[in-house]
């Protein structure tokens, strides 16, 4: 896949459980509104959680098919925003654990480690997007225009 963003298979269950806690973030965010007024304002909001859940979950299926877990490739473009979100939520998840650890001399190795894999790969998502964005339109008529 041209394009694609390398995602090694140690990052796929961090990147799983991101996508899993953003999904109940919004859910849950939805059924607090349910109770609450202003019908019109709460559609609106409702709208967007439910934009945000089908990119999530759209992610989701493309790298739940990955058990166990393996190096997948994965389109920036059509995934970019889920991407960039999972990882950052699991790269927090790792800095508040890092911030609780006490004493134990090799989990904050390990923390910092995958906590720094994950950084890498949000970074090379974001140029991935960027370089895509500003990449100059294919001229009609070459090979590259397909």
């Amino acid at each position: 896949m041209t394009g694609a963003v390398h995602i090694p298979a140690e990052a796929v269950d961090p990147l799983r459980d991101g996508l899993r806690s953003l999904l109940a973030g919004a859910a849950r965010r939805m059924a607090d509104r349910d109770g609450l007024a202003g019908e019109y304002e709460r559609s609106e909001h409702d709208q967007a959680d439910l934009r945000r859940i089908d990119a999530l979950r759209a992610l989701l299926r493309e790298i739940a098919q990955s058990t166990p877990p393996r190096d997948l490739d994965v389109n920036p473009r059509a995934h970019a925003w889920a991407l960039v979100e999972a990882l950052g939520d699991q790269i927090a998840v790792h800095a508040d654990t890092l911030r609780d650890t006490d004493g134990d001399e090799e989990r904050p190795e390990a923390l910092t480690r995958d906590a720094g894999a994950l950084q890498a790969l949000a970074l090379t998502v974001l140029l991935a997007v960027q370089a895509q964005t500003l990449s100059p339109a294919p001229r009609p008529g070459r090979e590259d225009s397909a």
